[in-house]
């Protein structure tokens, strides 16, 4: 059994190792693992050559694992089974993720058959040439140069590598950016992270900078090697009030940042629109993919199956599981030794209140018309209720499944429902992700959808 232990920075040098090999995301950096392992629950565990990490992605309660190791070419098959074990143990399906293009090739040839891969563009990392970050030369910098050449005009400043004395300064600045941030569910984390971060600056060996407007801090930032060639920026806050100061200060940092580092990750952006747009107007060098791989059990093998044969060969199936997919909130029917019909639920925060959303309701076409799914979707109404949803919905594939839907009280709404993840959970077409929607309480009336529904699902 893995020994599964919490973070101390002590354990930098001995992580260090682990991480030289394929190491160009943020996830491999030990200042990431160290100072975010509230949030994440961070745990390690080393074993005969081996390191692994145990988080909960997001802070929810999906258990994920990086797994290390120091080899060129490490054999999969020694650490596997006890990572699964763990898992098991927290009735949890094994998940690995962070892994490089590379790692994800030893292990479909050392492991053939066993995993899914999910590659989510929410997560890929953004790597930039520092040389263009220094220099913002052409038209597709031109919006930048502006920027920095107004915050210049605008303001007598001046820029200053960061230290121990800027720490008291810098956190007066954070404080009040995550004052005006309270909207944000990861302000207070990361409010928390940067304060666990100075605390350790020069046990940790990080690089920053602080950009004064008449001796007042306005913006700093801050992260750590990656590798020799590559600096991963961790934190980056500014004083908005300041014009073109995120511009500045990305700006000036690449300017004083040492020779050796040819390119700068600045990791990912989440799913998030607004950072999106801000990461991509800097003409990133590259994305750096980080992929996820979930050993397939039986049930995993049969879900596969079924949805090809019900939905035809739609690869949507393999997010979903990598994403979405907890063995208590699905629901399955196995006849004959084998998986034959499902439906999953996807709690939601919603405009609305609390809602579950049934997906990939489906049963095999040689156990169809036997009431299988009619059997399912009674089961998954009683299992809401007592998780207090106020309501129910999905979104029918094909019109004709309105009656069959009907029979279970589930009403048409003039609603189209929006999902903030990572993955389409329609139809594939927003203009027809009509819902249906069943009332669980009382006091939820079915009158009070709006027009567009925010769904974010609760993982």
């Amino acid at each position: 059994m893995l020994d599964f232990r919490p973070l101390e920075i002590i354990c930098r040098d001995r992580f260090l190792p682990y991480m030289a090999k394929r190491s160009q995301t943020c996830d491999r950096t030990f200042t990431n693992l160290f100072c975010w392992q509230d949030y994440y629950h961070t745990l390690y565990a080393e074993y005969e050559g081996w390191m692994v990490v145990r988080v909960n992605i997001n802070g929810e309660r999906r258990v994920a694992y990086v797994v290390l190791s120091q080899e060129d070419e490490p054999y999969y098959p020694d650490i596997i089974p006890l990572v699964e074990e763990d898992a098991a143990r927290l009735e949890q399906p094994l998940s690995l993720i962070g892994l490089a293009e590379s790692e994800c090739e030893m292990l479909q040839r050392q492991l053939p058959g066993e995993f899914l891969f999910d590659k989510n563009r929410d997560f890929a990392d953004y790597i930039y040439r520092v040389e263009d970050l220094r220099l913002l030369k052409g038209r597709k910098y031109a919006q930048k140069r502006n920027h920095v050449n107004k915050f210049k005009s605008l303001y007598s400043y001046h820029y200053e590598p960061l230290t121990v004395d800027h720490i008291e300064d810098c956190m007066r600045l954070e404080r009040s950016w995550t004052s005006q941030h309270t909207d944000l569910e990861s302000a207070q984390a990361e409010f928390e992270t940067i304060q666990r971060a100075f605390r350790h600056f020069e046990e940790l060996q990080l690089r920053g900078g602080v950009l004064y407007v008449d001796n007042r801090i306005v913006a700093f930032t801050y992260g750590s090697a990656i590798n020799p060639e590559m600096f991963c920026t961790h934190v980056e806050k500014a004083d908005i009030r300041y014009e073109g100061v995120y511009q500045m200060i990305n700006h000036q940092f690449a300017l004083h940042l040492p020779e050796n580092f040819l390119y700068i990750n600045r990791e990912e952006d989440l799913g998030v629109p607004g950072l999106r747009k801000s990461k991509m107007s800097y003409e990133p060098f590259r994305l750096a993919y980080k992929a996820q791989a979930m050993k397939l059990t039986s049930d995993m093998h049969d879900i596969v199956r079924i949805w090809h044969r019900c939905f035809g060969e739609d690869d949507s199936v393999y997010p979903f599981l990598a994403r979405y997919y907890f063995n208590d909130f699905t629901e399955v029917e196995r006849l004959d030794g084998q998986v034959v019909s499902m439906v999953s639920m996807i709690p939601c925060h919603t405009d609305c209140g609390f809602g579950v959303y049934l997906y990939g309701v489906a049963t095999d076409p040689e156990y169809q018309h036997r009431g299988i799914s009619s059997k399912l979707i009674l089961r998954s109404l009683e299992k809401c209720k007592k998780l207090d949803a106020a309501f129910i919905f999905l979104i029918p594939s094909e019109d004709r499944l309105v009656p069959f839907y009907d029979r279970f009280g589930f009403k048409p709404a003039e609603t189209r429902a929006l999902f903030h993840r990572d993955m389409d959970l329609g139809t594939g077409d927003t203009k027809k992700d009509r819902i249906l929607v069943l009332s669980l309480i009382d006091s939820w009336k079915r009158e009070s959808l709006p027009e567009l529904l925010n769904c974010t699902p609760m993982l």
